[in-house]
């Protein structure tokens, strides 16, 4: 159920739940799932869509469990639908997105979120590395999670067992060592990863998510924000003086 008023529909839930554990890609649920509500108001469908994952939350947290994780994993995996709902909505939070955690792809281990299913730039198998808004970026608590991940992603997914971490965010922004300095959370999260080669379109998403996670609001309302904080200081004098933000791709192997 939603604060709009309107209940989940039934067969909306069931196909969230049943997908976790699969392979089908985020893409292809969130489709399927858009389906489910095609036959509702315009006005009404992502409402909706939004009333579905957050009452899937629940169920497929039990049904992670079942499949291997522990208990306060798989809760806190499917946690982050409503934390994303609620700080950007369904369309800002991006629906492959939210579908991906509430299905487990996505998971939670202590500090830091795991994707299956990635993949490197050759095509091999990768386990992706997200970073969510749930405080500071401490190497300790990375160290945690990253040498706990590996057991619980293998007993979850074995068919997708990887060798390497990929991670892409503009938290892998070289520029951040100038701002921060080195000895910063961020920057030494950064070095964790070896770079690959800049791609078409780094500086585009770049300014789009530190747009979003720096200052919470779209492109254009950030270029427009107060310069509180020397992060959000520092974003702005490199838009200002005609620069970009981008968003990098690293690796790293998997310990």
């Amino acid at each position: 159920m939603t604060t709009t008023g309107l209940e989940a529909r039934p067969a909306s839930v069931a196909l969230l739940t049943a997908a976790v554990g699969t392979d089908q890609g985020a893409a292809t649920v969130a489709t399927a799932l858009a389906a489910t509500v095609a036959d509702a108001e315009p006005a009404e469908r992502d409402a909706l869509v939004v009333a579905a994952l957050r009452a899937a939350v629940p169920g497929n947290a039990d049904a992670l469990t079942r499949r291997g994780l522990p208990r306060d994993v798989a809760e806190a995996t499917v946690a982050d639908v409503g934390r994303k709902l609620d700080r950007y909505g369904l369309r800002g939070a991006d629906v492959d997105w939210l579908v991906a955690v509430v299905t487990g792809r996505v998971v939670a281990v202590g500090r830091l979120q795991f994707e299956l299913g990635d993949h490197l730039a050759d095509g091999s198998p990768a386990w992706g590395v997200h970073v969510p808004e749930t405080g500071p970026l401490d190497p300790d608590d990375c160290d945690r999670s990253f040498a706990r991940a590996p057991g619980l992603l293998r007993r979850l997914a074995p068919d997708r067992v990887a060798e390497r971490w990929r991670c892409r965010s503009w938290l892998l922004d070289p520029g951040l060592a100038d701002v921060l300095g080195p000895d910063a959370n961020t920057v030494r999260f950064a070095r964790r990863f070896r770079l690959d080669p800049p791609g078409p379109h780094d500086a585009a998403e770049g300014d789009d998510s530190v747009a979003k996670f720096v200052f919470g609001v779209p492109l254009a309302t950030a270029r427009a924000s107060a310069p509180t904080g020397r992060l959000r200081a520092a974003v702005l004098d490199r838009w200002a003086s005609g620069g970009h933000w981008t968003e990098r791709t690293g690796t790293a192997p998997v310990a």
